[in-house]
């Protein structure tokens, strides 16, 4: 094995979508029953204007 730096990419946003992954999969997996989006949303922290941008707005992506 070498010493020497590995030169690994962090990336943090990627770091933060798979926590939000992760807390997800908990939670789903504490309930008897599938979420709706609305709850999945709350899980998440983010509102439907965040998810969809302004109402009245095309999507972004």
């Amino acid at each position: 094995m070498s010493d020497e730096p590995t030169n690994d990419l962090v990336d943090g946003a990627l770091a933060d979508e798979i926590e939000l992954v992760s807390d997800l999969v908990v939670a789903a997996s504490t309930s008897p029953r599938h979420f709706t989006p609305e709850e999945i949303d709350a899980l998440l922290g983010v509102s439907r204007e965040d998810r969809d941008g302004p109402l009245g707005s095309e999507p972004v992506g």
